[in-house]
């Protein structure tokens, strides 16, 4: 070392232009297959969209079909095969539904609704052939007896009620033809024999979707939307 040199003193930190630094990252190479792996090719990576396209169309196709069954108010319930009327006890169901025809319990009214056919049963139904075509709808009552499903007042109200009551009124409209809708076949309607107010048949008014939908003379709907019946028949 000669006079007067700078000895560096190893404390000293390199200035920043002498510090290298960290070496600068560069991408990765991709990772190499495995010695006797086969490496993806196109035909590979078609394979697996293909598979994924089936699998997501399955999955729509599977949502499709179950909101469309909720839509149609059958869900949890396969479908059903209407059964024609014949003369003989009968449980009269809301076509397409878990609904059957029936009065409440402690009242005294005559009016029919629609319940749970699990708990249908007051009063018991049967129907009875009057010739021509027509029929009549016989109730029988535990407390109030035998008698006929009915409109009051020969049908001159529109959407006068649809009732249980004594049979041989000359007033009420105790005869009805059951008239078979939709090809092949989806329900009954039952339609007033002689109603004042021409076109109407007895319909689910009110909440179809509920329990306790009181039912009554309307016009007859082109899609027959709560007017269809079927009559299963009873042991």
């Amino acid at each position: 070392m000669t006079p007067g040199e700078h000895v560096p003193d190893p404390r000293e930190a390199p200035s920043p232009a002498e510090d290298p630094g960290e070496p600068p990252a560069w991408p990765a190479a991709p990772e190499e297959p495995a010695p006797g792996e086969a490496r993806p090719g196109p035909r590979s990576r078609i394979r697996r969209g293909l598979v994924s396209a089936i699998a997501l169309a399955g999955l729509v196709l599977a949502g499709a079909t179950v909101v469309g069954f909720l839509k149609d108010g059958r869900a949890g319930h396969p479908p059903r095969t209407p059964t024609a009327p014949a003369a003989g006890d009968v449980r009269i169901r809301v076509a397409g539904t878990e609904y059957c025809l029936g009065e409440r319990r402690g009242t005294r009214t005559g009016q029919v609704h629609q319940l749970p056919c699990a708990a249908a049963g007051l009063p018991r139904y049967s129907l009875a052939e009057l010739g021509g075509g027509r029929w009549r709808i016989v109730s029988d009552h535990p407390d109030s007896g035998p008698g006929c499903s009915g409109i009051a007042s020969g049908g001159r109200i529109p959407g006068a009620a649809y009732e249980d009551s004594g049979c041989g009124d000359p007033t009420r409209i105790e005869a009805f033809t059951l008239e078979a809708y939709g090809t092949p076949v989806e329900g009954y309607r039952i339609v007033p024999v002689g109603s004042a107010t021409p076109g109407s048949c007895v319909t689910v008014v009110g909440d179809r979707s509920a329990a306790w939908a009181r039912l009554a003379q309307a016009p007859c709907a082109p899609d027959a939307a709560g007017q269809l019946f079927d009559f299963d028949r009873e042991d």
